[in-house]
């Protein structure tokens, strides 16, 4: 009987040292960037975080692509870049889409490489 009580009380104490798995819905994006060939890509409503970042690097099709963004569940990306170069780039990521898009081009304006504009933006579930 001891034993059993023993068991009874471990079982729930080991579940709290697994890892929590993310919820059900959780769905995961990310946005990546090259500096050097103006190139970007993204991803959204991925598995996992890995598979977001694969993703996204994959879309963005540069060898000096690099993470930029990262963007959780029930949250929002947004890119906008200089509409006739390629020195003006902007990312965000913010609970709502239009408030992801506002900051994505407020962080492209920062370049002063001409008229902004959003190019791709998303939520995630």
């Amino acid at each position: 009987m001891r034993f059993r009580l023993t068991i009874a009380a471990a079982v729930p104490a080991l579940a709290l040292l697994l890892p929590a798995a993310p919820p059900a819905y959780a769905q995961f994006g990310a946005i990546a960037y090259d500096g050097k060939t103006g190139r970007y890509g993204a991803s959204a409503n991925k598995p996992t975080p890995k598979r977001a970042i694969t993703a996204a690097l994959g879309d963005c099709g540069a060898s000096g692509c690099r993470i930029v963004g990262r963007v959780g569940p029930k949250r929002c990306g947004a890119v906008a870049a200089a509409a006739d170069s390629r020195k003006g780039f902007g990312a965000a990521v913010r609970p709502a889409l239009d408030q992801a898009r506002f900051a994505a081009l407020a962080d492209c304006n920062k370049a002063k490489a001409g008229e902004c504009v959003v190019k791709f933006s998303f939520c995630n579930k």
